[in-house]
């Protein structure tokens, strides 16, 4: 009988560096966005509750969140170089398990926009690892 070597599927610092680019991004791009939005004005709980029923400014802010995490998945892919699918749903279903907690904790966000975040982000994140494995076979010119 052979014994086939098993080959570890999770990379750690792939993973790690995948959820510091979509956590980081997604946090100073919100701090950019939301501070050229409310500007150097001390921001009150109706200013939020306006923000939040503003339709077009959460979908840009998801399309933002999205691509982070889709740049999140794709590097967790490239820096893994081995099983760049399972590297980047490791990001989509960290920031799946993020979504769900904020669903959980009542913060005010309109349930629509936490449900499209969070069945969006795995395949998202694994577009980012297609992408990564796609360059990866590309041939060199």
């Amino acid at each position: 009988m052979v014994k086939q070597k098993s080959e570890r599927k999770f990379h750690f610092l792939g993973v790690l560096l995948g959820v510091a680019v979509d956590n980081v991004g997604t946090l100073v791009s919100t701090v950019l966005f939301g501070s050229l939005y409310f500007g150097s004005n001390p921001v009150n709980e109706q200013d939020i509750s306006t923000f939040y029923s503003n339709v077009m400014l959460l979908l840009l802010f998801l399309v933002i969140g999205l691509f982070w995490s889709f740049l999140g998945g794709y590097v967790a892919a490239r820096v893994a170089k081995r099983a760049e699918y399972f590297n980047a749903a490791c990001i989509g279903v960290i920031g799946a398990a993020i979504g769900f907690d904020s669903m959980l904790s009542n913060n005010g966000i309109p349930l629509w926009y936490e449900l499209i975040g969070f069945f969006a982000i795995v395949p998202v994140s694994l577009l980012g690892g297609y992408l990564a494995l796609k360059r990866k076979k590309a041939p060199l010119k």
